[in-house]
C-alpha cells in the first residue's frame, strides 16, 4: 500500500513567484487516502490520513503545522499592483534573499482500520512521506519613474515584466513573455 505524499504547491497563477521580503504561499496538496486488502477472506478497509506537515523553504528555515494550508484568492482579484499580491496565509514564508529555492514538505500520516459495518479503529504509529518538491523563485521589486510610452526596448522599464540580468532565466509566470536569448517579445498573459 504506497501512500502518496501529495506535492508542494503554489497559488496556481504565480507558479512558486514571489518578492523578497513579501509572503510567498506554498501549501502542501495532499489527501487522506484509502486502501482496501482482503485479510483472511474478509475485506478491511485502511486509511492514511495526514495529520501534520514539515515545510522546508529552501533558505534555512522551516515550519511544522497540523494545516497543510491552502490556494489564496487569485491574485486578480486582489489587484494590480504587487503589494496586492502578498497575503500572509497559514504555511506562507517570507524570504529575505532573492533566488530559486527548492521547497519541501513531509506530511506525517496516522492509520486507521475498518471491518465491514464497523467503525475506524486508530493503528499506532504513524509514517512520514515526503511529497513532490517545489521550487519558490523570488525576485526584487525595483521602482522607478519614466516619462512616457517605451521607444527604445534598451530603456529600463521597456524590456518586460522583469529586469533580467547575465545569466537569469525569466520567472515561470513570464516565461512565454520571453525568447530562448532572454529577449522580451511582448505578454502572452490571457
Amino acid at each position: 500500500m504506497p501512500i502518496e505524499g501529495g506535492a508542494v504547491a503554489f497559488d496556481e497563477e504565480l507558479l512558486g513567484f514571489g518578492y523578497i521580503n513579501q509572503h510567498t504561499n506554498v501549501f502542501a496538496e495532499v489527501e487522506t487516502q484509502t486502501f482496501s486488502e482482503s485479510l483472511l477472506g474478509i475485506n478491511v478497509e485502511i486509511r492514511a490520513v495526514p495529520v501534520e506537515y514539515q515545510f522546508d523553504y529552501g533558505d534555512g528555515t522551516s515550519r511544522t503545522s497540523s494545516d497543510p494550508g491552502g490556494p489564496s484568492a487569485p491574485v486578480r482579484a486582489r489587484g494590480a499592483d504587487a503589494s496586492s499580491w502578498e497575503v500572509e496565509t497559514a504555511t506562507s514564508h517570507i524570504y529575505q534573499e532573492t533566488g530559486v529555492f527548492p521547497v519541501n514538505v513531509t506530511t506525517t500520516f496516522i492509520g486507521e482500520y475498518r471491518l465491514p459495518g464497523e467503525a475506524w479503529t486508530p493503528i499506532s504509529g504513524s509514517v512520514e512521506i515526503p511529497a513532490t518538491p517545489g521550487e519558490a523563485d523570488i525576485w526584487r521589486l525595483s521602482h522607478r519613474h519614466v516619462s512616457g510610452a517605451c521607444r527604445e526596448p534598451s530603456h529600463w522599464g521597456c524590456s518586460g515584466p522583469v529586469e533580467l540580468g547575465p545569466g537569469d532565466r525569466p520567472p515561470k509566470i513570464f516565461a512565454e513573455d520571453y525568447d530562448s536569448s532572454g529577449r522580451y517579445i511582448g505578454s502572452h498573459s490571457p
